[in-house]
């Protein structure tokens, strides 16, 4: 064997090596990085103001109705204000209490009025009452 197919035979050898190692060190780097960036802390879920996921949208009454408390409002109080899907030519509507509802619409013993880009107002017991979107 001459000098040179000795070179090129160690040469592919030591590529091939260094493409090992260096893949080597990278799967390390990533460990390290991962393994600490998801020990950072315990993760603490907020749910105030959100819908239990557990309670389901659909009773099992059997009545094909939806388990929603929106037939239950009787006062401002009683108003959950979700969202709002504006649009201005076809109509917009609104998300209470987990009901998608449109201006006209009775919630409960309440009617809607208006649906504005970031409120609705609503007619409880002969007054008109205004609830913000991002209200608490």
């Amino acid at each position: 064997m001459s000098f040179n197919n000795l070179y090129k035979s160690n040469n592919v050898s030591f590529v091939k090596f260094m493409a090992v190692a260096v893949f080597v060190m990278l799967m390390a780097a990533c460990m390290v990085v991962c393994d600490t960036a998801f020990a950072e802390g315990e993760f603490a879920y907020d749910a105030k103001g959100k819908r239990d996921p557990f309670i389901p949208l659909v009773s099992g009454s059997g009545g094909g109705g939806y388990a929603s408390d929106a037939y239950e409002a009787s006062a401002a109080e009683d108003i959950r204000l979700e969202g709002i899907v504006w649009d201005d030519v076809k109509g917009s509507i609104a998300i209470i209490n987990g009901e998608i509802e449109k201006e006209g619409d009775p919630v409960g013993s309440i009617k809607i009025l208006k649906i504005n880009k970031d409120s609705v107002i609503f007619d409880v017991g002969g007054k008109s009452v205004k609830i913000d979107l991002n209200q608490e």
